[in-house]
């Protein structure tokens, strides 16, 4: 399974299992070796066939600073050769092993860095089959039913929003089913 991290800056706490897309209009934040590495923030879907599909919520990581560092800001290139501001907040303290025990691992609160599926096995994927009823190997696309997937209705409107098969089946209702994660 391939896992990345994510900020949650949705206003509510994140469960394993919701469908996530990359948020629109964010502040990119940073981490790594000379902040290199984007930490994305997302938004649960509410559309079906979602080209921002990004993957499944795995379980917390950590928090951010809510302090920026002070002095300027560090200057990226973009491609036109203009400096672009990047915004970097580094994860606070890691927790100690007794606050890890104590953490609940399914839910990502507000603020939080998170861990995301977005590639291979995973155990829980909220689906709705209200839509249309899932049956294993079902191509599975996001839903307008906020932070679950639905089965792929119309596969020329899924072209780039494909999060992956059903390993699971689901007649009617909102569930959870296990996945094979194949972003595409």
């Amino acid at each position: 399974m391939s896992l990345i991290m994510f900020m949650n800056d949705v206003g509510e706490p994140l469960e394993q299992g919701d469908v996530v897309i990359i948020g629109q209009n964010r502040t990119l934040r940073y981490y790594g070796a000379d902040n290199g590495i984007p930490v994305p923030e997302v938004d649960l879907t509410e559309t079906a066939c979602d080209t921002r599909v990004l993957g499944i919520v795995s379980s917390v990581f950590t928090e951010l600073r809510q302090e920026e560092t002070e002095g300027p800001e560090p200057q990226a290139k973009s491609k036109s050769g203009k400096s672009q501001s990047k915004k970097s907040a580094m994860p606070r303290q890691a927790y100690t092993p007794e606050e890890m025990q104590q953490l609940d691992h399914a839910t990502v609160g507000q603020d939080q860095i998170g861990w995301l599926a977005t590639q291979g096995l995973f155990p829980v994927c909220k689906v709705d089959a209200d839509i249309a009823p899932i049956s294993v190997g079902d191509l599975l696309t996001t839903s307008p039913t906020r932070g679950h997937a639905q089965k792929v209705i119309d596969p020329a409107k899924a072209v780039g929003a494909i999060l992956g098969k059903a390993l699971g089946s689901l007649k009617k209702g909102k569930g959870k089913i296990p996945v094979i994660l194949l972003l595409h």
